[in-house]
């Protein structure tokens, strides 16, 4: 099994581990409420009121956009660096099997199919993870902004500023 496969299924398994057990925990808390709640009624006590689910103050969406845009440049510097640092020189052998390979799939002579794989090794064409895939980070950076945005605009922040 390859490497990269096995952390790759290891951190997928982390994650939703992780998410499963915050998943329990939320569930429970849920649970534990409701049964204070029946609780209350079959004593016929005052019902303890719902927490109220506000989403907090506007400054909130400042620490969301900080966090949704750092962790999108953090993932686009780890996935360049890692597509960076995947590039190995590929050995000659390796190269006469691809070659080999390149020469029956398509049907041409060797010496053409060697020619076409040292062209590419020559061109720098090493394989591994393109320096393109970091462009994903974008995603995260792109709801940052959004978040951010939001909070420069906020006609609610600057009302309260301007009274205070």
């Amino acid at each position: 099994m390859d490497e990269r496969f096995l952390t790759f299924f290891i951190v997928v398994a982390a994650v939703a581990g992780l998410l499963a057990w915050y998943l329990s925990l939320r569930h429970r808390k849920a649970l534990m409420e409701h049964e204070e709640r029946m609780a209350a009624l079959e004593k016929g006590a005052g019902i303890p009121a719902a927490p109220e689910s506000t989403p907090g103050s506007v400054r909130t969406y400042l620490l969301r956009g900080m966090i949704w845009a750092f962790a999108g440049v953090a993932l686009s510097v780890l996935l360049l660096g890692v597509s960076l640092s995947d590039r190995r020189p590929e050995p000659a052998e390796s190269r006469m099997v691809r070659a080999q390979q390149l020469s029956v799939r398509v049907g041409i002579p060797l010496e053409q199919a060697v020619r076409v794989i040292e062209q590419d090794h020559s061109a720098g064409y090493r394989g591994g993870m393109s320096p393109a895939a970091a462009l994903i980070g974008l995603v995260p950076v792109a709801v940052g902004l959004a978040y951010l945005l939001f909070y420069a605009t906020d006609e609610r922040r600057k009302r309260r500023s301007e009274s205070a």
